[in-house]
């Protein structure tokens, strides 16, 4: 698997972030800085990855570092675990974008009876 993003340069760029639970503990993952950190509350979490990758940044700004501690990813494992996230929040974001449709009709169409929805399919 190959990560492809933007480049991004001191001026400019994306930074994502990744929170998810494992066993007792959260590990949150700053994607594209490549910072990794375990802790117990997924918003303090992400709060502290939020300060590390806004100190990275600062740093390789204020020294003139090389763009590419801007563009060093995490490891390939992260990564795949994020898109398997993110395929997942999308399918349940088409499967909840049905039930309102369905559950609209429901109730906003009271000329219809309920049996008419037999043929709805939720699934693809």
């Amino acid at each position: 698997m190959n990560i492809e993003r933007p480049k991004n340069t001191k001026n400019k760029g994306t930074i994502e972030f990744f929170v998810y639970p494992e066993k007792d503990k959260y590990v949150g993952v700053c994607l594209t800085f490549d910072i990794i950190e375990e802790g117990k509350d997924p918003q303090q979490l992400m709060g502290s990855l939020v300060e590390a990758a806004r100190l990275h940044l600062k740093v390789v700004r204020n020294k003139n570092l090389s763009d590419d501690l801007l563009n060093r990813y995490a490891p390939i494992e992260y990564w795949k675990r994020y898109f398997v996230y993110l395929q997942q929040a999308a399918r349940e974001r088409v499967m909840r974008e049905k039930w309102q449709t369905i559950y609209s009709k429901l109730v906003y169409d009271d000329k219809k009876e309920l049996g008419t929805m037999k043929n709805e399919c939720l699934v693809e």
